[in-house]
């Protein structure tokens, strides 16, 4: 493919496209302070509220999520009967909330904490404290069957 047509989108474009959350559920629960910068992050308030403080910043694809169903039913009642708890998520200053992470309330992440990639989040995170998914790694070889095993 010609370079040309590899570009991304330009960093204007990037930064008008980057502020705009997603709110699902009553907007009036959402509290943002002017100085967040939220990405195109997922809030669902159907189950809380959403209090976000001073300088939080969030990474790509984060999903603030309040809202919950009913496991204990089944069918289409699984599916309409949502749980009217008090499920809010508060963020305090200064935390950063990597990509891709999930925080599922009620939950607050303390001031300057991190949360990093795709790391699920529901419960108390203390401030001044890394959240993070290690894996093992482990590396193989791969062992190629012998032409003379195939047959």
């Amino acid at each position: 493919m010609p370079r040309n047509r590899l570009r991304g989108v330009g960093h204007w474009r990037r930064r008008i496209l980057a502020v705009q959350p997603v709110v699902c559920g009553p907007v009036s629960r959402v509290r943002v302070s002017p100085t967040v910068g939220l990405a195109n992050t997922l809030i669902n308030t159907f189950g809380g509220f959403v209090d976000i403080g001073d300088y939080v910043f969030f990474g790509h694809d984060v999903m603030l999520l309040t809202g919950t169903h009913d496991f204990r039913k089944t069918g289409p009642g699984r599916q309409l009967a949502c749980q009217a708890m008090d499920r809010g998520i508060v963020i305090e200053t200064g935390a950063w909330i990597a990509s891709r992470a999930v925080i599922i309330g009620p939950c607050r992440i303390g001031r300057n904490a991190v949360i990093g990639c795709g790391c699920i989040v529901d419960f108390n995170v203390p401030a001044d404290t890394v959240v993070r998914v290690r894996q093992d790694v482990t590396k193989d070889p791969i062992r190629y069957l012998s032409p003379r095993s195939e047959a």
